[in-house]
């Protein structure tokens, strides 16, 4: 069922249908991709554009198969979009194709529509099983065979996996689009102090994750040890600056959960009167108002990757917390490795606490700065809009719009 255009368009006019299949409710870091997305993807088209999201956890939920019904589905627009998000996993052996989006080849053969594989990750941190190895090899040659389908990977190492685990020729036949999550700050978004504060104080924004916690914290002997040792970093940069205070940032319900713990670990002074903690939401309204908190910081830390790709984005002071291959990789394709706090083993703590007072105070002092980082992005945008424009040309869909 359509759900609605994203641009009001006359209704006499005729109409571009996209089917747009990424998740839209549960994670805001999907939302800020979708907002950095939908206009500049918009802007390819003369004709308007109407869209169809089609929410990909339905298929995770057991509410919908990769069938027939969704090859009909498919075959009843003018383009089928996929992402962005992190569904080139390479851990699921139970796919047919070995990755999240589970349609068996033969079935995805009878799909007549163009396809837009669109800012993908490439997930190796849960394993690599040869069999998921072998049925993502012949799924990518079958995409990278056909002008039908445009395959586009994430700038978070998502290339460098692909040719570690799947082939050199297979890396370089792709294209790596910067995450459209740098782009969803537009001249629209209207900033607003959603929590005032007193004269003379600085904000740090954090974002914490527990998910994957057998990779994320395989080092410590326990979650809580990793808590206890992130907590007295913050605590320790709240001593040494008394301008300091702490808001917590969650992108999706278990970060709630993970908060929660580590305010225990906090000072009780500390908590109770430096703390905060932004309110959780899920889709592009919640996703709003996170950004507006990460604009209104003076640092943000994120362990989401999201959490790093939006503020900088927006041209904030970003420090990773990389307990996460991912997290790391994306610091090191911006050019800017040392904003990437290594938080994977114990005695993180000191380290941390010089970054980010460095990051309040001395920020001239990284290698890079998030202005040189927005600039490569949108080169990298710019130099894939080319490509992406050829494709749609040779797809007929620049000049040719559906009666439907």
């Amino acid at each position: 069922m359509r759900s609605g255009s994203y641009a009001t368009w006359s209704s006499k006019m005729k109409k571009l249908h996209i089917l747009h299949i990424a998740s839209f409710s549960g994670n805001i870091g999907d939302n800020f991709n979708h907002m950095g997305f939908v206009p500049w993807f918009e802007e390819f088209f003369d004709a308007p554009v109407e869209w169809t999201r089609l929410e990909i956890r339905e298929f995770y939920w057991k509410e919908r198969s990769w069938d027939e019904s969704f090859v009909e589905l498919a075959n009843t627009h003018d383009l089928v979009v996929v992402g962005g998000g992190n569904y080139f996993e390479l851990w699921v052996e139970s796919s047919p194709t070995g990755t999240s989006i589970a349609i068996d080849p033969a079935t995805f053969s009878k799909i007549k529509t163009p396809v837009f594989f669109n800012a993908l990750g490439v997930d190796p941190g849960q394993g690599v099983p040869e069999s998921s190895r072998q049925r993502f090899t012949k799924f990518l040659n079958q995409l990278l065979d056909s002008t039908q389908f445009i395959v586009s990977v994430r700038n978070d190492g998502a290339a460098a996996n692909l040719r570690q685990h799947i082939g050199e020729k297979f890396a370089d036949a792709v294209q790596v689009v910067p995450d459209h999550g740098f782009f969803a700050l537009n001249s629209e978004f209207s900033k607003l102090e959603i929590f005032p504060r007193k004269n003379g104080t600085r904000r740090i924004a954090i974002n914490i994750a527990n998910d994957m916690p057998e990779i994320r914290f395989s080092n410590f002997r326990s979650q809580d040890d990793f808590l206890q040792e992130m907590a007295g970093a913050l605590t320790a940069v709240a001593h040494e600056d008394s301008s300091v205070e702490l808001l917590f940032v969650p992108h999706i319900f278990r970060d709630v959960e993970f908060i929660a713990k580590i305010l225990g670990h906090l000072e009780d002074r500390l908590r109770r009167t430096r703390v905060a903690i932004a309110p959780f939401g899920s889709g592009d309204v919640a996703a709003r108002v996170a950004m507006q908190h990460y604009l209104n910081s003076e640092l943000t830390l994120g362990m989401r990757f999201h959490a790093s790709v939006c503020p900088i984005g927006m041209g904030c002071e970003t420090l990773g917390l990389a307990c996460y291959p991912q997290i790391r990789s994306l610091y090191e394709e911006l050019g800017e490795p040392d904003r990437c706090v290594e938080l994977g083993r114990p005695g993180f703590s000191e380290e941390l606490k010089n970054q980010i007072l460095r990051g309040l105070n001395r920020p001239f002092e990284f290698s890079s700065s998030p202005a040189a980082a927005i600039e490569r992005v949108q080169r990298q945008r710019e130099n894939f809009s080319r490509k992406l424009r050829d494709w749609l040309a040779a797809n007929e869909l620049t000049h040719r719009l559906s009666n439907r």
